[in-house]
């Protein structure tokens, strides 16, 4: 007998206290999908300001589960809530100094499925927070694929911002909210211009771009790019691997990360087929976007035509602040 595929969606909420958790869960409770539910669970790690109103779990069919730590939370205790409530929905408001690994690794009872995590952050203190939790916001950014940046004045730096999430996440959409009626959502400013075929990135442009392909592949497909970074072999698995890129910060030194395509080309030939090398230098490629059938982009790749090796800048890591 085949077992029943899992049908109780969990949607995790994720920041610091007073980011607008219980708000957006709110929301939620007030939606049809949500107030026409049998019943809601919500799992709360934390209590702030604002509070879920009684008229509101009432209407939503609501129940609330206070803990007071993270190692409360395992599959057992999951199992015990699903027998006793048979929830429609969970809601798991996370502690905002709970790292993130440390509940969304716990595999969940075979009724429920991981739907959606969705992370929230104040914009009025974001930059103060970052720079003392820095790892903090790297642990949001890189388990949630929906990060909410709330209370935004004109002062917002929106760039630096999408920046600083995609280059910890690059699939995360990044959404910035305000109560101010002029406020205006800003599109990515690039430093270079895409409406040329070939296109030539300075030193500190590589993020930029790094950051657009992937938020936007089509701007690049059959362009031919050139900059500064590494032409590069990995072994994995028995297996060569080439690729060009270079390192980005996300954090800090102990949070760093290759910013990469995979390629092909002649030019690899310059590197030991048969162990991890990197040589820096000027690196000419076209980029090759391919999309499966239903139009998503399967795979990107760079076809190096040319690389000059040339002698490493004294920094050459790539930051997002």
């Amino acid at each position: 007998m085949s077992k029943e595929k899992p049908n109780v969606p969990v949607y995790y909420f994720m920041g610091l206290l007073e980011s607008g958790k219980t708000s957006v869960i709110k929301d939620f409770l007030q939606n049809n999908q949500f107030a026409k539910a049998e019943c809601n669970l919500i799992i709360l790690g934390e209590e702030g300001e604002e509070e879920i109103e009684e008229e509101l779990l009432e209407q939503s069919h609501s129940k609330i589960i206070t803990v007071e730590d993270v190692e409360e939370l395992s599959t057992e205790f999951y199992q015990d809530l699903q027998k006793k409530y048979n929830p429609s929905s969970v809601l798991i408001e996370a502690n905002g100094m709970w790292n993130a690994g440390d509940f969304m690794n716990i595999p969940l009872p075979e009724e429920w499925f991981d739907f959606q995590n969705i992370g929230m952050v104040n914009a009025e203190t974001f930059e103060v927070y970052q720079k003392n939790m820095k790892d903090r916001f790297v642990d949001l950014f890189r388990y949630c694929e929906l990060i909410i940046f709330n209370r935004c004045d004109h002062e917002t730096r929106q760039q630096d911002i999408r920046r600083n999430v995609r280059v910890v996440n690059r699939r995360a959409q990044v959404i910035f909210e305000s109560d101010l009626e002029d406020f205006v959502e800003e599109e990515p400013e690039l430093p270079f211009s895409i409406d040329k075929d070939e296109i030539t990135l300075d030193l500190d442009d590589y993020g930029a771009w790094f950051v657009d392909m992937q938020d936007h592949p089509d701007h690049y497909d059959k362009k031919r790019i050139i900059f500064d970074g590494y032409l590069c072999s990995a072994q994995k698995d028995g297996v060569i691997h080439y690729g060009v890129g270079r390192v980005g910060m996300a954090c800090c030194a102990d949070d760093m990360m290759f910013l990469g395509i995979s390629g092909t080309g002649a030019p690899f030939k310059q590197l030991n087929h048969r162990k991890n090398e990197r040589k820096w230098g000027k690196v000419t490629g076209v980029v090759h976007v391919k999309y499966d059938s239903s139009g998503d982009v399967e795979n990107l790749k760079m076809k190096v035509e040319a690389f000059t090796e040339e002698k490493k800048p004294e920094d050459t890591i790539v930051y997002f602040n």
